[in-house]
């Protein structure tokens, strides 16, 4: 495509309601929505990954339960053609892009246009950069558009978040995630030791349901590694704004900064300068706004 494409990204750590946000931008601006989130993409992973597919109702999304968790491994070149392809028909129908997630990895990819160089690997050599490459046999790849992005990110104190991830634990807990992490191994042929591969959730009800150890422990453990991985998000998003990516943080996904700021985008109006950056906060999160 010679356009360059006008793509929204909404983002931000783990629960925080970066769904929400995403489908109310959808419903408003004729848009449809491109999962970021590396295990969203598996079938039947559905409490643990927190899809939350009630909340779409008539909005499309793409590259959710698109991958069979018992024998495919999705991967960053599978993700990069996949979503590749979303965007694209997304375009071509002339909705507006919203991609929505945080897993960084998949977000560096669309914001930078990885290059993922077929064939094997070859050696690294001292002092030059990583290749990303693809597994044995693919053809090369590089995105075929090019895009201007706004970033919006869902901004909640540190101590909310920790609140917020401890209350939808819970709540998942008490919505079946055991059962549904047993019913993996026992009904869909999820090999036991891939769950270690899916992490998290998966990872520690697996250990709870081979005996290794209590629930409350199970839950306890869980509950630390899901906030330790919230504080890796952080350091990801400083990074990406060190790196030149302006985010709007918005305070508690507010829908009405993000409506304006997205009308504005969409226009190719002028935006309004970043006033607060995580980067400038490396050991706290604010709920400092940006000004509109």
């Amino acid at each position: 495509m010679s356009e360059i494409l006008k793509i929204v990204a909404v983002t931000g750590p783990t629960a925080t309601g970066k769904t929400a946000l995403a489908v109310a931008l959808a419903r408003r601006f004729g848009g449809e929505i491109v999962s970021v989130d590396s295990r969203q993409v598996y079938r039947r992973m559905d409490i643990g990954t927190g899809k939350d597919l009630e909340e779409y109702g008539n909005v499309r999304y793409h590259l959710i339960d698109v991958a069979d968790p018992a024998t495919e491994v999705y991967d960053l070149a599978r993700f990069c053609r996949d979503a590749s392809r979303a965007v694209t028909d997304i375009a071509r129908r002339g909705k507006t892009i919203i991609l929505c997630g945080g897993t960084a990895l998949y977000l560096a990819a669309l914001l930078n246009r990885y290059e993922l160089p077929g064939g094997k690997l070859t050696p690294r050599e001292p002092g030059k950069p990583r290749e990303r490459q693809n597994p044995d046999g693919e053809a090369s790849f590089r995105f075929p558009f090019e895009a201007e992005y706004l970033i919006l990110g869902v901004l909640y104190p540190r101590a909310t978040v920790r609140e917020r991830i401890a209350a939808r634990l819970d709540a998942r807990l008490a919505a079946g995630m055991i059962d549904e992490v047993r019913d993996l191994t026992e009904k869909y042929g999820v090999p036991p030791e891939k769950l270690e591969y899916f992490g998290l959730e998966y990872r520690e009800v697996g250990r709870y349901l081979k005996g290794e150890c209590t629930r409350d422990e199970m839950r306890d453990t869980l509950l630390d590694r899901i906030r330790q991985f919230a504080k890796r998000q952080d350091i990801f998003f400083r990074k990406l704004e060190r790196e030149g990516n302006p985010i709007y943080w918005l305070p508690e996904g507010n829908f009405t900064e993000a409506e304006k700021l997205v009308t504005k985008f969409l226009a190719g109006a002028p935006l309004p300068p970043i006033v607060y950056r995580l980067a400038d906060h490396p050991n706290q999160c604010s709920s400092r706004r940006n000004k509109q």
